[in-house]
């Protein structure tokens, strides 16, 4: 077999370049989530020192770098010596960008190469899990297409795409159908994906739900991965939320008077029309990202809920969970770009937001499970926090939901309450609206 594809040298600038300019780390560093995206040992080992560095707020340079290796690393290779080549050959301030997609490349040849090396062995053996690696080498391929630099651009048709995004916003933008949250970024833009994190019992679910029903008024194609929930509770929330009727609690209890059984009925007819198989899926028994790529890919939707990450099974060991996170949101992020979809993720959170004063439990990005690149790859991060639960009475009251923005790309960040009917499984533009929704639907 021969040598694994990677270029040393290109490696070296990119390391060089970020001591040299450390400015240019912001915009490589989303590259390199996975350590290994770095061929040599000792690459990844002084990538993982200036990545330390730049996390405690240490000055970098040539020097600050050199004085901060330890014995460990220069038994791994990286000595002064090292750092002072990788300096020498450091290309132009705000270049790095293209080294860093070139390394980038060369590591998803040798994922391929693995890849494809499973599907082979896996064809051979005749075996029912190939079109799951089939679905990921598929990924792969299509990821490394669009990295690759193109001979030509079409800049007629850059400048059509453009100014119709100018003078159409909705052809990018789905509104979440809540006009107090489209108002940080004017609604979730296609090719990007928004999470929404809350710690468990803080409406993630239901936010999710009364967004998909949103999107589906509005015309939409949707599908729903519910990694926790079976489909027949989802319905049972879907249900009480299209009927504005029905208790939750009555439907998950079974108890149910003739009126109610009549509201049951009508509700789920049009629930029949509203959820149609030509304009919604969804899946309760999908357990990995590659088995849902591909059915995303044969529905196309518009719009994609996944509830909720940390639960897709993902390759590898769990001791190493939090780079497959990583690696699970950029796929996600890609999936995103190929289907020209939005993408909805829910996350959990870490539990350290259980550990401060109770005036400060409202979430924030540090807060995020495995947060490092979730962070950074999504458009939009926004926080459910639901104060009834934490203070009761003394807080801000059973029927309001605060949303948080904690990361907004294209606008500004905020927080906004919105109105929380928890037996109706509904969410309100605002508190205030509650006391007008006399509207059957």
């Amino acid at each position: 077999m021969g040598v694994e594809p990677y270029d040393r040298d290109t490696e070296d600038i990119v390391l060089g370049s970020i001591i040299h300019h450390a400015t240019d780390y912001d915009n490589v560093s989303r590259y390199f989530t996975d350590i290994e995206v770095f061929y040599q040992p000792k690459a990844r080992r002084l990538w993982e020192k200036i990545t330390e560095m730049r996390r405690t707020g240490q000055h970098i340079d040539g020097v600050t770098v050199a004085s901060a290796l330890t014995k460990q690393d220069i038994e791994k290779g990286v000595d002064n010596f090292y750092i002072g080549m990788c300096v020498s050959n450091a290309c132009v301030e705000g270049m790095t960008e293209i080294y860093a997609n070139k390394v980038y490349q060369k590591y998803l040849m040798r994922k391929i190469i693995v890849k494809s090396e499973e599907v082979k062995r896996k064809a051979m053996e005749n075996s029912n899990n190939i079109y799951g690696t089939i679905g990921e080498a598929h990924s792969l391929f299509g990821e490394l297409l669009h990295l690759r630099p193109s001979v030509s651009s079409d800049i007629d048709k850059v400048i059509h795409e453009t100014l119709d995004s100018i003078k159409n916003k909705e052809s990018k933008l789905i509104k979440t159908g809540y006009d107090n949250l489209d108002r940080f970024a004017g609604g979730l833009t296609r090719g990007e994906i928004t999470i929404v994190g809350g710690r468990p019992g803080h409406c993630k679910t239901t936010v999710l739900i009364n967004m998909l029903a949103n999107v589906l008024d509005a015309g939409y194609k949707a599908m729903f991965f519910s990694r926790e929930l079976p489909n027949s509770e989802l319905l049972k929330k879907i249900i009480c939320l299209e009927s504005q009727e029905l208790s939750y609690s009555m439907v998950r209890k079974n108890v149910f008077t003739e009126n109610d059984l009549t509201i049951i009925n009508s509700t789920l007819k049009h629930i029949k029309r509203k959820y149609g198989p030509d304009k919604f899926l969804m899946f309760d028994n999908v357990r990995d990202f590659a088995v849902s790529a591909g059915e995303i890919k044969k529905f196309q939707p518009d719009i994609i809920f996944d509830d909720y990450i940390q639960l897709i099974s993902y390759e590898g060991k769990e001791e190493q969970r939090r780079l497959q996170i990583e690696q699970l949101v950029n796929d996600y992020k890609w999936l995103a770009k190929e289907m020209n979809s939005v993408v909805v993720l829910a996350s959990q959170l870490n539990r350290g937001v259980e550990y401060r004063n109770p005036k400060s439990y409202e979430p924030q990005l540090s807060d995020l499970a495995e947060s490092g690149a979730i962070e950074q790859v999504a458009e939009n991060v926004f926080f459910t926090y639901y104060d009834y639960k934490v203070r009761g009475e003394d807080g801000k009251g059973k029927n309001v939901l605060t949303i948080s923005a904690g990361k907004i790309r294209y606008g500004e960040s905020g927080t906004v309450d919105l109105g929380y009917m928890g037996n109706k499984c509904k969410i309100y533009n605002s508190p205030e609206e509650i006391l007008d929704d006399k509207i059957p639907f």
